[in-house]
């Protein structure tokens, strides 16, 4: 099921009539409070940041997001899938940082 709203009042009766894979955004509902609430519970298709950090940070703070959205969220029940959009204006560097680090910590739960 994807979400581009806030899943806090939502999210217990969505898995309770059996969705399996949440597509939501970090940045809306919090990284806090989807470890808290929906990793183990069911898969988690997360929208990688694409309006502050891919497109003005530096490779190394793309990495550094990456790495901590899988050190948060990833778990061997539910599971966890990164997805990215590039937009128009993000510069190439970045986007190929972005998939490094995807490609870098895919194992991290392996």
């Amino acid at each position: 099921m994807h979400s581009d709203g806030m899943l806090h009042q939502l999210a217990e009766d969505i898995l309770s009539v059996g969705v399996d894979v949440l597509n939501l955004q970090d940045l809306v509902n919090g990284i806090d409070w989807i470890r808290e609430h929906l990793v183990g519970r069911c898969c988690i298709e997360l929208d990688v940041d694409r309006q502050k950090i891919t497109p003005y940070g530096t490779p190394a703070d793309i990495d550094r997001l990456i790495r901590q959205e899988i050190e948060t969220l990833g778990s061997k029940e539910g599971g966890l899938c990164l997805i990215y959009g590039l937009y128009p204006g993000t510069p190439l560097e970045n986007a190929g940082a972005v998939m490094d680090a995807m490609e870098r910590y895919m194992g991290y739960f392996a």
